[in-house]
């Protein structure tokens, strides 16, 4: 029996939409029983007028969609169409034993009553497949290799030795305090440009630089110059001027949800009140507060990020507000000529500021990529004319459960995949920002409990489609707590004595596989599932050329792997014995296939 309630579909977002000017993506949604799903389409207007038919039945094709994918609870079906005068007109044929049903717009009606009163049901559509409506992001995020820096502490340049009030820079084991001053900046950072092409990277996101009173930067002062703690506006042009003779690309952190205390507008607020020019700019609900920080915020007498009085909400409906910080990011890429932007709480701040800032910042280069800090599901951001991607916090969050969960089986993380990859576009898939771990969050070493078990999760990350970051310091395995210990200082000592060679040189392996191996990348994928080997994980991805099988071993025991190895040539491996085709516990083997 089908199960009518868990099918769906709609003719737009994820469901139906076009991958480029000329394929067309269908989806569709049903319960595990379905067995067969066909698709009935043909133009809206084909009415049989062209072969002067005098029954005008509309003409249409029915095609068997064959791919699918497991979700928790349902299966993904999907079709690539490619419609001849770029419009659509489809129903659904679904079966499973005896039961046929017809799905269109009107709803669901068995196969016998659509055919005897076709006419009566109204079919799903696609209107057309409009250029300008394509979700098209940067084609460079696709291969780009990112390399996320907290710049206060990353690495000290020339002129931080002048600072006042710096401690020492620490070893990698210090924990490190909010308040503590390193002296990293952006000549330290320019400084090792070198290194960081050296390791593969191929994108730098920075955490904020601008004017601030913190040391995370994320109460903006002034968002025109940048803060003294990390150097001046000619470092950064200096920094941008290097990455770029590496062919590395940069990305700002911009925060847009909320200004810092000392910013100017929020002054002339606390100075004037109701009567300051820019009382519009926030969100003031009790003109009444204190004119310093306290408990304004979780009181709600003004709104902030979270309930942070010295962060005040920015009003981004105002037309003015979006002004000023749309024009701040473009005297970022005309003065320092960046590539890119992360929105920081991305998901607070209107969809016009997204939108206008977008059309803006693809105004000045094309391919500018943008993305948004959200943890959550983000379609209504990512329909083409806002962001490009998020970053992945939904893939990081599926990699962890299945590697540290030992009740998590292959076949339940297929399916956390799985509803990741279907969340949104293919070829937004293709750009998501994905990451293990951030300045949000505790470091991927600390909360894997060893670096083979962090080496196995950066491993199936690099295996995803979209764009793979590591956190600075990463690379060598830092640990780090929640915030603010997950910040500690690079550990430059270790790392330029040699002590860190053997793991800088795996991870440089991985980042060379991803670059050099189209398949790493690639949408399309398949899981094997081994009987009696829950936790091993077997997936199989191909480019349209190449064919590669990626197996990590999360069972806790040695495994025999030697009947998945026939005809393949080893690309990466940690813990394979290749006498005894075994991988151990925590390993991880990448192969290419038909050899």
């Amino acid at each position: 029996m089908i199960h009518l309630n868990a099918i769906e579909h709609h003719a737009f977002d994820n469901y139906c939409y076009p991958l480029d000017k000329d394929n067309l993506i269908i989806n569709l949604r049903t319960g595990k029983e379905v067995e067969k799903v066909f698709l009935l389409w043909g133009d809206p207007f084909d009415w049989g007028l062209s072969n002067n038919a005098s029954n005008y039945t509309w003409q249409y094709t029915s095609v068997e969609v064959t791919e699918k994918k497991e979700l928790q609870n349902h299966l993904w079906w999907t079709i690539k169409l490619q419609p001849k005068f770029k419009r659509c007109k489809y129903f659904f044929n679904i079966k499973a034993g005896d039961d046929s049903y017809i799905y269109g717009e009107s709803g669901l009606v068995c196969e016998e009553d659509f055919h005897r009163a076709e006419d009566e049901y109204y079919p799903f559509i696609f209107p057309w497949m409009n250029q300008n409506d394509i979700c098209n992001p940067p084609k460079w995020a696709e291969n780009t290799v990112w390399y996320q820096i907290f710049p206060s502490r990353f690495r000290k340049g020339p002129i931080a030795d002048k600072k006042e009030g710096l401690s020492p820079w620490p070893d990698r084991d210090t924990v490190v305090t909010n308040e503590q001053k390193f002296g990293g900046n952006l000549g330290g950072i320019t400084e090792k440009m070198s290194y960081l092409a050296d390791l593969g990277i191929t994108g730098i996101y920075l955490n904020p630089v601008n004017c601030s009173t913190t040391q995370h930067k994320y109460d903006t002062t002034d968002y025109f110059d940048i803060d003294p703690d990390f150097g001046t506006k000619e470092d950064m042009k200096k920094l941008v001027a290097e990455a770029h003779k590496y062919g590395i690309r940069i990305m700002l952190d911009g925060v847009f949800n909320h200004s810092g205390w000392e910013f100017f507008a929020w002054q002339d607020v606390l100075k004037n009140r109701q009567n300051s020019k820019y009382a519009d700019w926030y969100m003031v609900n009790d003109w009444s507060f204190p004119g310093k920080p306290g408990h304004n915020a979780d009181e709600g007498k003004f709104f902030a990020f979270a309930y942070c009085d010295y962060m005040p909400k920015f009003n981004t409906n105002n037309p003015e507000v979006r002004k000023y910080l749309i024009d701040a990011c473009e005297f970022w890429v005309k003065e320092y000529d960046i590539d890119a932007l992360r929105l920081d709480v991305a998901n607070e701040v209107c969809h016009d500021f997204c939108r206008e800032l977008q059309t803006r910042m693809r105004g000045l280069k094309n391919d500018f990529y943008i993305i948004g800090e959200i943890w959550h599901n983000s379609i209504p951001w990512l329909r083409g004319n806002e962001f490009d991607a998020i970053m992945n916090y939904p893939l990081q969050n599926a990699i962890y459960n299945f590697a540290l969960d030992k009740e998590r089986t292959s076949h339940s993380f297929e399916q956390d995949v799985n509803r990741c990859l279907t969340d949104y576009f293919q070829q937004t898939q293709k750009v998501m920002f994905n990451l293990m771990d951030s300045h949000d969050t505790m470091r991927l070493v600390t909360k894997a409990g060893s670096r083979n078990k962090a080496l196995q999760m950066l491993a199936v990350m690099f295996a995803m489609p979209g764009s793979p970051c590591i956190y600075y310091g990463t690379e060598v395995f830092l640990e780090g707590g929640k915030d603010p210990d997950c910040r500690r200082c690079m550990p430059w000592k270790d790392i330029e004595s040699g002590k860190c060679d053997e793991e800088m040189d795996i991870i440089k392996q991985l980042i060379y596989l991803r670059k050099t191996n189209t398949a790493m990348s690639s949408y399309e994928m398949s899981f094997e599932h081994i009987e009696g080997k829950d936790r091993l994980l077997c997936l199989k991805k191909n480019d349209g050329e190449n064919n590669i099988l990626i197996i990590v071993n999360f069972s806790g025991k040695q495994e025999e792997v030697s009947n998945l190895l026939d005809g393949t040539k080893v690309l990466f491996k940690n813990g394979f014995n290749a006498q005894t085709r075994t991988l151990d516990s925590d390993g991880i083997l990448i192969a290419q296939s038909g050899f």
